[in-house]
């Protein structure tokens, strides 16, 4: 901001020696200073820099709210940030305990549900054993009874 401040009044001042209705001598790379031997053109410059000034001093000014805004909404946010990842964490961890939980009671579950189609496979093969063998059982005792009643009457 400073250079261009600094090539703005050089740019004016020469501009105003070109038009030779300021005599000056001008050497603003060294000592910075102008000479003039008008008043009206030194209360002019001196205006004009003095309006730069208090201009670059304002925009300093509203650079350096515009920084604190800045830095004020960064750490808003950084806390805003801190807060949902720490709320998440949370919900993440919780997530995890449940996900654990149903594993290990799909796991049980899968291990019971074996079992009974172990039990149900021996279930099939004693039904198969003994179907037959009651048929047999029953047919001999029908035939028995037949027997005793023949007997009997």
């Amino acid at each position: 901001m400073a250079n261009q401040i600094h090539s703005f009044f050089e740019a004016s001042t020469m501009a105003l020696c070109k038009e030779e209705t300021i005599p000056m001598t001008l050497d603003m790379p060294t000592s910075k200073k102008v000479e003039t031997n008008n008043p009206q053109a030194r209360c002019l410059l001196s205006t004009l820099a003095s309006a730069m000034c208090s201009q670059h001093a304002s925009d300093v000014e509203k650079l350096r709210q515009e920084l604190k805004n800045v830095q004020r909404d960064m750490k808003d946010f950084k806390q805003e940030v801190t807060r949902v990842i720490c709320k998440l964490e949370g919900t993440l961890s919780y997530m995890m305990e449940v996900v654990t939980r149903l594993e290990t009671r799909g796991n049980h579950m899968e291990q019971r549900l074996r079992e009974e189609e172990d039990r149900g496979i021996v279930r099939n093969k004693v039904l198969t054993f003994l179907l037959p063998r009651e048929k047999e059982l029953r047919e001999k005792c029908a035939d028995l009874e037949r027997r005793l009643c023949r007997k009997n009457v």
